[in-house]
C-alpha cells in the first residue's frame, strides 16, 4: 500500500510565498497557494477563498508578512488570523511559520488556538538574488515539541533544504531578529562613515576600500538609507522586545537615529 502523499498549502503568495510555494510544486508535492489578494500562478491552484482550500492539506507553510502597528509595536494579526483558520479547517496539520515572528509566538499560537504542531524555519529570502540566497539555503529550525520537530525536519530534508536545528523554538524566533537587526546596525555604522569622511573631505569609498583590506574588516556600502520590508520593522521587534524585559538596545537605537539622519543627508545631495 502506498504511502499518502502530502499535501500542502503556502499561506501568502508574496515576495517569499509565491517563489516558496512554486519551489514546493517542483519538489513534487501536492500544493495550494492562498492569499487575500486574487493571485493568479500559472500550473498552481491558488485561491483567495478560504473554504476552497481542501481539508487534507497536512502541511501549512505560513508565509505571511508581519509588521508593526501605529505604537511601532509588533502586529501579529496576519499570523493570529491564518491560524484561527488552520485551526477551523484541520487543527492536527503541521503548521510551519516561516514569517518573522517576536519571541513567545509559537507557543503562544499553540496555547490559543490549540495547534500542536508548530515549527519556525524563518526565511532567509534575498529577492535581488534568489539563485544564491532563494528558497533553498540554509534555515534555522526549532518547533514547540519533539513531535512537531520531527515532521518538520522530514518535510524541510524532503524539499532539500538543509536546517540548522535548535533546541527550543525561541532560539528559531530570535535568531531571524537579530539577523536583520545587526545587518541593519553595520549599514548603519557605514552611513555614520561616510558622513564623517566627507565631512573630512575625503572619499568614503576609498576609506572603506582600504578599511576592508584586513582580513577581519567588511565595511559595508551607503546608498540611499536603510528602506525594504525587513530590516527596519526587524529591528523595531527587537526594541519591542527589550522593551518588554526592562532592557534597552542602545546601539540600536543609535543605528534607528543615524540612519534617519543619514536618509535627511544624503537627501540633500540630491
Amino acid at each position: 500500500m502506498s504511502k499518502k502523499q502530502d499535501t500542502v498549502c503556502v499561506v501568502g503568495l508574496g515576495t517569499v510565498g509565491l517563489p516558496t510555494a512554486i519551489y514546493i510544486k517542483r519538489k513534487g508535492f501536492r500544493v495550494y497557494g492562498y492569499d487575500v489578494l486574487d493571485v493568479k500562478v500559472r500550473g498552481l491552484k491558488v485561491t483567495s477563498n478560504w473554504d476552497d482550500v481542501p481539508r487534507d492539506v497536512n502541511i501549512y507553510v505560513i508565509c505571511v508578512s508581519t509588521g508593526l502597528d501605529v505604537n511601532q509595536q509588533p502586529d501579529l494579526k496576519s499570523i493570529y488570523d491564518v491560524c484561527e483558520r488552520i485551526k477551523q479547517k484541520n487543527p492536527d496539520s503541521l503548521v510551519c511559520i516561516e514569517s518573522t515572528i517576536p519571541v513567545g509566538t509559537c507557543k503562544s499560537i499553540m496555547e490559543k488556538f490549540n495547534l500542536k504542531k508548530i515549527a519556525h524555519c524563518p526565511h532567509r529570502y534575498w529577492r535581488e538574488d534568489p539563485k544564491h540566497h532563494g528558497v533553498k539555503q540554509l534555515r534555522v529550525l526549532g518547533a514547540v515539541n519533539s513531535e512537531a520537530l520531527n515532521l518538520a525536519k522530514n518535510f524541510y530534508s524532503k524539499l532539500g533544504i538543509p536546517t540548522y536545528i535548535v533546541s527550543k523554538v525561541e532560539v528559531a524566533e530570535l535568531c531571524k531578529i537579530i539577523e536583520n537587526t545587526y545587518r541593519f546596525v553595520q549599514i548603519a555604522f557605514a552611513e555614520e562613515l561616510r558622513m564623517f569622511c566627507e565631512s573630512l573631505g575625503l572619499n568614503f569609498e576609498e576609506v572603506r576600500n582600504a578599511c576592508n583590506t584586513k582580513w577581519n574588516i567588511e565595511i559595508l556600502e551607503a546608498r540611499y538609507g536603510i528602506g525594504g520590508e525587513c530590516l527596519p520593522k526587524d529591528t523595531r521587534y527587537s526594541l519591542s522586545i527589550a522593551k518588554s524585559l526592562g532592557l534597552s538596545l542602545d546601539i540600536v537605537e543609535a543605528a534607528l537615529k543615524s540612519d534617519d539622519r543619514y536618509k535627511a543627508w544624503v537627501g540633500r545631495l540630491r
